[in-house]
This record gives C-alpha cells, sequence and structure tokens, in this order.
C-alpha cells in the first residue's frame, strides 16, 4: 500500500540514500493505530507492531514495500499504550516474539509465531511478580539467531527498579528474572521508557533514566549473559535537576564490531555517548532519539517541532519527515527500517521507509 500522494505533499526527504518514497503500511480501516515498533529478521524481513485501543497487531513485509494483513496478536484489558509505552517485537527466520503490557493485571505479557505473524500462541507473563511491571514501560532486544532479552520497569519493591529476563530460544522459553538495577534512593524514574541491545557476541546493554538527589540522568550497565549485569556508569558529564518525569528514556545500539552506542536527551538537548568516550551535543531543542546501525554508519532520530530529524554518522542532521512522531528504528546488514506515527485526514497512521 503506498502513502496517500496529499501526505508526500508534506514530507521533506533530503537525504538521497533513502531507498523510496515511505509506506503507509496500514489500510484505511486500521487509522487510528499508534506506537508502532519494528524488527528485522536475518533474511530481511521486516515485521511491525503496533497498538489500536487495547488490541495488539502485527504486519509483516518481504521488501519494506508491500505489507500483509495486521493480524491480531492479542488483546489485553488497559493496554499501556502512549509516550513510549505500547507492545515490542523481535524476530529470529523461525520465530517472532511480541510483548505488551496491561495496566490491570500489570503482567508483560509475551506470544509466540512460528508462521511469521499468521497465529499466535500466548505464553507466560515474563515477569513472575504479579502487577509488578505495571506501569507499562519495557523494551525488547534480539540477535536475531534466539537470544532475546526482555527489560522493564518493575514495582515488585519499594520503589521502582529495573529487571530483565533473556531468553535463548526466541522467546519460547525463559532463564530466569535478574535485577538490573535498584537506586540508593529509593527508585528510578518512573515514566521514561527503558532500552536494551545486544552486540552481536551476545553482550547485552540496557539504559535508563535514573533519579539520584533529585537529578535524572541517563545511566548504563552491561551484561555478558543477562544472568548478572554491571554497576550502573553515568552517561554523559553535566547533570539535569528534575522535579517531575520528562517521559523520554533514550536509546542504545551495537556496532557490528560491538561497541555500544546510546543517544539521550538532558534538559532540552540530545546527546550520544559511545563506549568510554566523552558526551557530544547532537542537537539543541530536541526530544525523543533514536539510534540504530546501518551496516557500520550510526544513525540518530530525534523529534524537533514536529518533524523527524535524521543524523547520518557525523553529517549534518536533515529533515527527515513532517508531521512524524513515535520513531522506531531497526538496525539491519546494509540498511536500516524506520517506522513512526503519521496523520492522514486527521487520522493517526504509520509510516515505514529504509535508510541507507
Amino acid at each position: 500500500m503506498q502513502l496517500p500522494t496529499p501526505l508526500l505533499l508534506v514530507l521533506l526527504f533530503v537525504s538521497t540514500r533513502i531507498f523510496s518514497a515511505p509506506v503507509e503500511i496500514l489500510p484505511a480501516d486500521f487509522r487510528h493505530a499508534v506506537q508502532p515498533q519494528v524488527a528485522v529478521a536475518p533474511s530481511g524481513r521486516i515485521h511491525v507492531v503496533f497498538g489500536k485501543d487495547n488490541a495488539i497487531y502485527q504486519t509483516t513485509s518481504p521488501d519494506g514495500r508491500r505489507f500483509s494483513l495486521p493480524v491480531k496478536v492479542g488483546e489485553l484489558p488497559k493496554l499501556g499504550l502512549g509516550m513510549r509505552r505500547g507492545p515490542r517485537v523481535t524476530a529470529t527466520d523461525k520465530l517472532v516474539l511480541v510483548t505488551a503490557i496491561s495496566h490491570t493485571d500489570g503482567n508483560l505479557h509475551a506470544w509466540t509465531s512460528a508462521d511469521d505473524g499468521k497465529t499466535w500462541q500466548e505464553n507466560a507473563p515474563i515477569n513472575t511478580a504479579p502487577k509488578s511491571a505495571r506501569e507499562g514501560l519495557q523494551s525488547l532486544a534480539g540477535d536475531g539467531r534466539g537470544l532475546v532479552a526482555a527489560l522493564w520497569l518493575d514495582l515488585r519493591g519499594t520503589g521502582t527498579a529495573l529487571w530483565s529476563r533473556i531468553s535463548r530460544d526466541g522467546g519460547a522459553t525463559w532463564a530466569a528474572e535478574v535485577s538490573v538495577y535498584q537506586s540508593p534512593d529509593g527508585h528510578i524514574c518512573e515514566c521514561c521508557a527503558p532500552n536494551v541491545a545486544i552486540s552481536p557476541t551476545g553482550e547485552i546493554a540496557a539504559i535508563w533514566r535514573n533519579w539520584l538527589g533529585g537529578s535524572r540522568d541517563l545511566y548504563l550497565a552491561t551484561s555478558p549473559d543477562g544472568r548478572a549485569f554491571s554497576s550502573a556508569q553515568k552517561l554523559g558529564t553535566g547533570t539535569w535537576k528534575l522535579q517531575g518525569c520528562p517521559m523520554d528514556g533514550g536509546s542504545v545500539a551495537f556496532t557490528p564490531a560491538g561497541k555500544w552506542r546510546a543517544v539521550w536527551r538532558r534538559e532540552r538537548a540530545v546527546f550520544a555517548s559511545e563506549m568510554a568516550a566523552p558526551e557530544t551535543p547532537l542537537a539543541p531543542n530536541a526530544t525523543q532519539p533514536v539510534t540504530a546501525f546501518a551496516g557500520k554508519t550510526p544513525l540518530t532520530i530525534w523529534e524537533a517541532n514536529g518533524a523527524l530529524i535524521l543524523q547520518r554518522d557525523r553529517e549534518t542532521p536533515t529533515r527527515f519527515a513532517e508531521n512524524a512522531s513515535a520513531a522506531s528504528l531497526a538496525s539491519g546488514p546494509e540498511t536500516a527500517v524506520i517506522a513512526w506515527e503519521s496523520t492522514v485526514n486527521g487520522a493517526k497512521t504509520i509510516l515505514l521507509d529504509r535508510i541507507q
């Protein structure tokens, strides 16, 4: 399904490295869907999940141009949706995994599909402490070969903490949960989505917005195997004193060489951190950064003034899409895939494109 002609007039694509015009992946009767998340299987097959009302849907494409009709994965009472809440997806060539949270039962639900999303089976919740994931904020990553890491804000204790769980068979079975981080001040930032990534060698990196002494800065921890995480390290040299929650948790990805790269917001500016290197300012007056790799090339997308801004490596940022928000970016061997919210005839819809 190609993008309607009127919407093309309000989208600016400056970079010549984008494959084609964006595609609206939803039929008209699925408009009002929100919070897309995208994953790319090793074969190159693209999987997109999104929420509509209390239902989770999935659609898939072999090439990023032709998409299947959305299939309902499941439905949850008071599905966590909006402000980076919503379903998550990862995929091997044999199994697709989708996760989502219900605010009613407070659990991190999981479904798997062995036929590219035609049919779905719900499995046991990933969190074993009932109602502990009720904040609705989670992240999911996979290496495409079966290793999967789930990460979520957890309320089983006296304050918001960060917990994780891994699978080594694409989400069919899971190892024991582990505590990633608990703030000595009693809680981490309660409304910022965490983010997780897996390196080519299986190292796991988790980032989250902390709360220490009134500061809401981004922190990172890593694990070689998902069974125990390193001590938390602060990202950047400055600090953000804030009485409130910015609902902006940042993003992390690994280079093909296995080095992590994180992008995040402090006050009204967006920064990048790479391993032990100092912070690099990317943009003022920006929010909601996400990062991924197209081959060896780092990509960063952020929101500014109702548009998505793209920076490819260290090139000058370009205005990628107008009337756009809630971007999800997935790495690929040569290209990255991006899905985002836009509007057609006053109704929310989801667009997708690929970036080289």
